[in-house]
């Protein structure tokens, strides 16, 4: 089990993947909900995403603080749950017309980033 900040980063890092493109995708947006609706502090996360979302923050800034969020607790955060986070990611890229280059190098430097967790 993690702590509400990790899942703070965690709705801020969805968000940021889902920014790529300039908006969120409505089915993106679903997909991130149901995934993130089956982890500890799931209204955390989900309030995360669409309150950066409201106030349009860049994708940028939204990833910084989500990892900023995950390096603070790594201790909370295991290999498995690494796994997971990547899974949750993969899926929500899916969910509007397939996973992008841009996504796919998203995710890729978002996995080495937990790696140094």
């Amino acid at each position: 089990m993690y702590s509400p900040d990790v899942a703070m980063g965690l709705g801020s890092i969805v968000y940021a993947l889902c920014k790529l493109d300039g908006q969120l995708h409505k089915e993106e947006t679903k997909v991130a909900c149901e995934l993130l609706a089956e982890w500890p502090y799931s209204d955390l996360a989900i309030c995360a995403m669409f309150l950066r979302d409201n106030v349009g923050e860049p994708a940028e800034e939204a990833c910084a603080f989500g990892l900023r969020r995950m390096a603070d607790k790594r201790v909370e955060i295991s290999q498995e749950t690494k796994k997971r986070f990547v899974r949750i990611l993969l899926r929500v890229a899916r969910a509007h017309e397939g996973i992008s280059r841009e996504e796919r190098a998203f995710i890729r430097r978002f996995w080495r980033e937990l790696q140094r967790t």
